[in-house]
C-alpha cells in the first residue's frame, strides 16, 4: 500500500468505529444487563480496537470483527466481576450468548431494522431514547433535564419503545416478503 493511501485508511477505520458504537453498546448491554460496567468494556473495546486497528482488513466485516473483540472485553469483565463476588451469568451461558449474538444473521436484521426505525422518531423522542440509552442517564435525571416527572417519562419511554417495537415487526415482516 502506499504511504499516501494510509491516511484515507485511517479515516475509514475511523469511521467505522465510531458509526458502530452504538450497535457495540447494546451488545455490551444485552450481555451483561442492568451493569454499572457497560461503559468501562465499551471503552476497553475501543482501545483493544485501536490497538488491533492495523489487524483489520478493509473491506470485511467490520462489525462482525468489532463483535469478536466486544466478547473478550465483556468476558474479562465477566471474570472481573466474578472474582469481585458479584452475580453474573455462567461462563458456559456467556459464551453462548455471545457467540450465538456474534454471528446470528437474524441480530443484524433486526439491528438494521432498529437503525430505519429510530430514523422514524421525532427529533424529541429521539434525544430522550438517545440520552436514556446511549449515555445510560437514569429516569429521574432525564425528567430533571426535561424538566417533567419521572412518571411522565415513564410513560413517554414506554410509548416510544412500542413503537420501536412496532415498527422492528413491521419492518422485518415487510422484508419477508
Amino acid at each position: 500500500m502506499a504511504e499516501k493511501d494510509k491516511p484515507n485508511e485511517l479515516q475509514a477505520y475511523v469511521t467505522l468505529m465510531t458509526r458502530h458504537q452504538g450497535r457495540l453498546r447494546v451488545f455490551i448491554r444485552s450481555l451483561l444487563p442492568g451493569s454499572p460496567d457497560v461503559e468501562d468494556v465499551l471503552q476497553n473495546t475501543n482501545v483493544v480496537l485501536w490497538q488491533k486497528r492495523t489487524e483489520f482488513e478493509h473491506g470485511t466485516n467490520f462489525l462482525a470483527w468489532a463483535f469478536r473483540i466486544t466478547r473478550y472485553q465483556v468476558m474479562s469483565q465477566h471474570s472481573r466481576n466474578k472474582r469481585d463476588g458479584k452475580l453474573v451469568f455462567s461462563d458456559k451461558f456467556l459464551e453462548h450468548y455471545a457467540e450465538t449474538t456474534d454471528t446470528d444473521r437474524s441480530h443484524n436484521q433486526i439491528l438494521n431494522a432498529l437503525d430505519q426505525c429510530l430514523g422514524k422518531l421525532s427529533p424529541t423522542q429521539r434525544k430522550i431514547v438517545d440520552a436514556r440509552y446511549e449515555t445510560g442517564q437514569t429516569i429521574e435525571q432525564l425528567a430533571t433535564d426535561n424538566q417533567c416527572t419521572a412518571g411522565s417519562l415513564r410513560t413517554s419511554l414506554h410509548r416510544i419503545r412500542e413503537s420501536l417495537k412496532n415498527c422492528v415487526k413491521n419492518t422485518l415482516s415487510d422484508q419477508q416478503k
